[in-house]
């Protein structure tokens, strides 16, 4: 069983410009990039805003210039799977490389609708691979915000058990759906988490559809503090908001992966583009595009926001319980009323 639990206390740096320096790997690696350039375009599905992956493909054509991306966006991710499912059934290929969540993946794999690969031979840390068909390229990190002209950084919450405070009653907000106690729940455990959940609905929160605009309305000081993810509060705290993010102890937080699809155009390109993801330059261009980084990559951002922590997720082979905790947990949550 994988999980990101601690493991991030243990972490060392990973040293490594671009797929891999050694002199072992470096004539494989030049032979790797040959093909690729000579596959076609590799085409990526994700979920991330168009302009951020943009700027993820340039940071990779200034190191390959001649492997062409072709990116497809699939909104949230949520459609991951069904898409890849549709299109291996029909025509028998999909986008070559898969980027989502685990129980997307995992569902993918359980179909042989992955490739199955020896990733060392890539020169990707043994750390990001919990098995042949997957490689932990990111995270989504929830965090606790605070507008800091209505809440001093003395008063923000520091613990889960300060989210809980009375005096956040009709202040506090969060997404509609209650992901982040339902991770918590791999930590606490079912009845914990949900007991918490339940003093948090007490507190009548703030419900939103989306983390990016719980993040705007707590910069503009609509809503006080929140629970929300690190990535989506990075654009108004750049764009000068008044705006703050800690991750508490312990952190939940979404595992996002990557994986090679079965027969894909063009395998040695895809290749390349996930051992260029799981390698610092990768990691830190990603990071730098969409604020979501690799807690396992020292030099990003999210390595640096998680040390000292317990980062707790449920591990890839739970996602079915995983899922049933969340449609129970959000069912609990909606009682607050409609989202934002």
């Amino acid at each position: 069983m994988f999980s990101f639990t601690r493991r991030v206390l243990l972490a060392s740096a990973i040293a490594c410009a671009g797929v891999a320096t050694t002199a072992g790997h470096a004539q494989d690696l030049d032979a790797l990039v040959a093909e690729a350039a000579e596959g076609g375009p590799v085409t990526w599905y994700e979920s991330s805003p168009e302009e951020q992956i943009d700027q993820v493909i340039e940071a990779f054509n200034e190191r390959y210039p001649d492997v062409e991306l072709n990116y497809v966006r699939l909104v949230g991710g949520n459609s991951l799977a069904s898409r890849a499912v549709q299109e291996m059934q029909g025509a028998g290929r999909t986008g070559d490389v898969l980027t989502g969540g685990a129980d997307h993946i995992w569902q993918l794999a359980g179909r042989d609708y992955l490739e199955r690969l020896d990733w060392s031979e890539l020169g990707i840390p043994e750390a990001l691979t919990p098995n042949d068909f997957a490689v932990a390229t990111a995270a989504s990190v929830y965090v606790v915000l605070w507008n800091t002209t209505k809440v001093s950084d003395e008063e923000a919450p520091k613990t889960w058990e300060e989210t809980l405070d009375s005096k956040w009653a009709g202040r506090i907000g969060h997404w509609v759906r209650a992901a982040s106690f339902a991770q918590l729940a791999s930590a606490w455990g079912e009845d914990e988490a949900e007991a918490k959940l339940k003093e948090f609905i007490a507190l009548k929160p703030f419900l939103f559809a989306s983390t990016f605009p719980l993040a705007q309305q707590v910069g503009a000081g609509e809503v006080d503090v929140a629970i929300g993810f690190y990535h989506t509060a990075q654009p108004p705290i750049q764009a000068g908001a008044p705006l703050k993010a800690v991750a508490l102890d312990p952190t939940p937080m979404h595992t996002i992966y990557t994986a090679i699809s079965k027969d894909p155009a063009n395998l040695a390109g895809a290749k390349l583009l996930v051992a260029w993801l799981a390698s610092p330059e990768g990691a830190i261009a990603y990071e730098n595009a969409t604020s979501r980084g690799n807690p396992l990559l020292e030099g990003t951002q999210t390595y640096e926001l998680l040390q000292g922590k317990e980062i707790v997720e449920w591990a890839p082979e739970d996602s079915e319980k995983l899922g049933q905790i969340n449609e129970r947990f959000n069912e609990m949550l909606a009682e607050v009323g409609e989202a934002r």
